[in-house]
């Protein structure tokens, strides 16, 4: 019998272990690169569980992560320490004084942050992992150090995205330039494998200034991304098969802007006025026919009552694809962090001088072949009573405009029949350029 009873102990004290080994162990899940939900130098992507979102700052700022528990619809750091006052010691999991933070993104059950770290004499790149409970922020790899004499890190906005992954490889783009002359730097890609921890480049660890990486996006078995000369733009894709690079052989005055609808489908602006599809499998560009959509809408009084029209084109600055429809917010960059311009007149309001003037974007939706399938206003002035900065992230079946105070929701659904009905979702406390605090 007492042997019996041993064997059953040991029998539970291994299940025990076993269980407690299998808590403590974080699996890593591929994930792919979600395209629609977009980012810049001021915001992150949608960050969102079904339990609450994350969001964090960004733009060079000192480290600090948050919490939205949707449940009581309360904002938090992301810290589980309950004696923590959050003031960037070794202590917090989500402040640091050690660490400026680029860019946050969520994957594969965790928070990832391409930060710089200063010390003395060297600026530290380097990858943090924070976990979605609070109870942890620690290094993951160093990509890039340079020495601080002479150069600092320089926020390009349009090197950014500085933090993409996708199927468990992270993108990580760095430049520093020179502290008394701009135009003297140096520039490249970092790329790390979460599964072995490789740390390799793409090209060049040090570059200079010639040409720059930006604009990543993960689709399939690539991740894709522009390269700027001083006179010219190139899109290539990187293979996870081979780490081979490849270049899409698009037409000239290509700048850099570019969305994918799948594997082979491009589609991308040329020099701010045209829209072109390219099939990489058959090497061809389609000039796609926006004038029936792109234009300053008017409406004017007629005999048959208020009428539409379209005076002018504007330009394309942005695009956006889901990888079921393909979005163009006209003469508005989703890219950058900005408020809506004078766009047109409502006929439901007028003062002295007729109907009154409205700032609102219009947002084109098209299949994949580029064909016009909607349109939509979206107006930040609707939901805060004058027109603030903003940006769209297109996440699974729903649409979000995140400003600097506010993020907001509305069905996909709803957005491709033309009524951008924006609800609020979670507040945000950390300090984005806004176009009220200028005033």
């Amino acid at each position: 019998m007492k042997g019996i009873r041993r064997r059953v102990i040991a029998v539970i004290l291994l299940c025990l272990t076993m269980c407690f080994t299998g808590c403590g162990e974080e699996e890593l899940v591929s994930e792919d690169f979600q395209r629609g939900n977009s980012r810049n130098i001021e915001v992150n992507s949608i960050m969102k569980t079904d339990k609450g979102f994350y969001y964090s700052q960004g733009g060079m700022e000192k480290l600090s992560l948050y919490y939205y528990d949707s449940a009581n619809g309360k904002s938090m750091y992301l810290c589980n320490k309950p004696e923590c006052r959050h003031e960037g010691d070794e202590f917090c999991a989500a402040t640091s004084d050690k660490y400026y933070a680029m860019e946050t993104v969520m994957y594969s059950g965790s928070l990832y942050v391409a930060a710089v770290e200063e010390t003395e004499t060297a600026y530290k790149y380097k990858l943090l992992k924070a976990s979605l409970d609070g109870s942890s922020l620690s290094e993951v790899v160093t990509y890039f150090e340079a020495d601080s004499v002479d150069v600092m890190p320089f926020c390009n906005w349009k090197m950014y995205p500085v933090l993409t992954i996708h199927r468990n490889k992270v993108f990580l783009p760095y430049e520093l330039r020179n502290r008394n002359n701009s135009e003297i730097g140096m520039n490249g890609t970092a790329i790390y494998d979460l599964a072995t921890g490789e740390l390799t480049y793409l090209g060049e660890k040090d570059r200079g200034l010639k040409e720059q990486d930006l604009n990543f996006m993960g689709c399939g078995d690539y991740m894709y991304f522009a390269t700027a000369q001083k006179f010219k733009t190139k899109l290539y894709r990187y293979s996870y098969a081979d780490g081979s690079v490849e270049m899409m052989d698009l037409e000239n005055n290509f700048k850099g802007e570019y969305a994918l609808y799948d594997e082979n489908t491009i589609f991308y602006i040329r020099a701010q006025k045209e829209l072109f599809k390219y099939n990489h499998e058959t090497k061809e560009n389609t000039r796609i026919n926006t004038k029936e959509w792109n234009g300053y809408n008017f409406e004017i009084m007629t005999t048959e009552g208020m009428q539409p029209i379209v005076l002018d084109f504007t330009n394309l600055y942005s695009i956006l694809s889901d990888g079921e429809y393909v979005y163009i917010p006209e003469g508005f960059s989703n890219n950058g962090f900005n408020a809506p311009r004078f766009e047109g007149y409502d006929p439901t309001h007028f003062d002295d001088e007729g109907p009154e003037k409205k700032n609102y974007i219009e947002v084109t939706m098209l299949d994949c072949d580029g064909n016009y399938v909607n349109h939509v206003e979206v107006s930040s002035e609707d939901l805060l009573g004058y027109s603030e900065c903003f940006t769209l992230h297109i996440l699974e079946d729903a649409v979000y405009m995140q400003t600097p105070f506010m993020v907001y929701e509305c069905s996909k659904e709803d957005f491709i029949a033309g009524n951008a009905s924006f609800k609020e979702v979670y507040p945000l406390d950390i300090g984005i350029h806004s176009v009220k605090e200028e005033q």
